[in-house]
């Protein structure tokens, strides 16, 4: 990946601490300096974060755009901000990833007159089509609200329980990338607002989950065949952790909107024995929503 961005620098979505503005920002891993990618512009509530080949980075905003929401580019160069894709099939875009042929997948949780679903947009012309939609089940309405992919290109997503029902806090579902047909891998457990999902090195799944474990939140992990759930970290520094994102040797980095005396930040959590670190805590900038990291170029 050719990009302006050192590897292993942290995007993120937030907004600015002075004024409010919705904002795109990154952070160094190391120190954890906070510096401005792009604020206000074409942005309401920018949430989801992406990461494209070319360097540049791609935002779902769920409110951007007359409230219907929509993809918006964001160049870490110039700071200048494009429209991908608005409008059509959105009605609220609350996650996205970007896929290896370089398509942009959304998940928006209103999709679909209300049942949600998985939105493929392609990258240069803003074309979008219904790859998979949302259902509606015995255990209540379940919608979109995170997306990872898998190695092999399947896709996972987080749904949310959004009218309560027997699914608790929510559950990991599966949908191949081609048919759109989906699986649940998980569900139940452990999950009581499960927000933000990624994958780990060796296949695992981990889950944000922001009201887990009492209400303090913490981290799942999923195993991607047979679904058990095991706790990776709770407590600690976690309030309301949102975001999750993977790095090359593992680390698993956590965006959490209240943390840190509710200005927000990112933890970094080791894999293996759960213990948290702060990477940053919110100073130009709070409400830290989803994050990703620059890969290796």
């Amino acid at each position: 990946m050719a990009s302006e961005l050192a590897s292993g620098t942290i995007v993120l979505t937030g907004a600015s601490v002075s004024n409010g503005a919705g904002a795109a920002f990154r952070i160094n891993p190391t120190g954890g300096a906070e510096a401005l990618l792009s604020s206000a512009g074409t942005f309401a509530t920018p949430i989801g974060i992406g990461l494209e080949a070319d360097g540049k980075i791609v935002i779902a905003d769920a409110d951007a755009f007359g409230g219907k929401g929509g993809v918006i580019r964001v160049d870490p160069k110039t700071k200048k901000q494009t429209t991908v894709a608005s409008a059509g099939l959105f009605a609220n875009p609350f996650d996205l990833v970007v896929e290896a042929t370089g398509s942009i997948l959304v998940v928006d949780p209103h999709a679909s007159a209300g049942l949600g679903g998985v939105i493929r947009v392609d990258s240069k012309t803003g074309e979008q089509v219904m790859l998979s939609s949302g259902e509606e089940t015995g255990a209540g309405a379940l919608r979109e609200v995170g997306i990872a992919l898998e190695a092999n290109g399947r896709i996972l997503v987080i749904e949310q329980s959004l009218t309560g029902g027997t699914m608790g806090g929510g559950r990991v579902t599966r949908i191949h990338q081609k048919t759109g047909v989906r699986k649940v891998v998980s569900s139940g457990g452990s999950f009581a607002s499960a927000t933000g999902i990624a994958v780990e090195p060796d296949g695992g799944i981990v889950v944000a989950d922001a009201n887990a474990f009492g209400g303090s939140g913490g981290v799942i992990r999923v195993h991607p065949k047979t679904g058990k759930q095991t706790t990776v970290s709770s407590g600690g520094s976690f309030i309301s952790p949102l975001g999750i994102a993977v790095t090359a040797d593992g680390s698993i980095l956590v965006a959490d909107t209240d943390a840190f005396a509710g200005k927000g930040g990112v933890i970094r959590v080791d894999p293996k024995t759960g213990a948290q670190t702060k990477v940053a805590a919110g100073k130009k900038f709070g409400g830290h929503r989803r994050l990703a990291v620059v890969p290796a170029n």
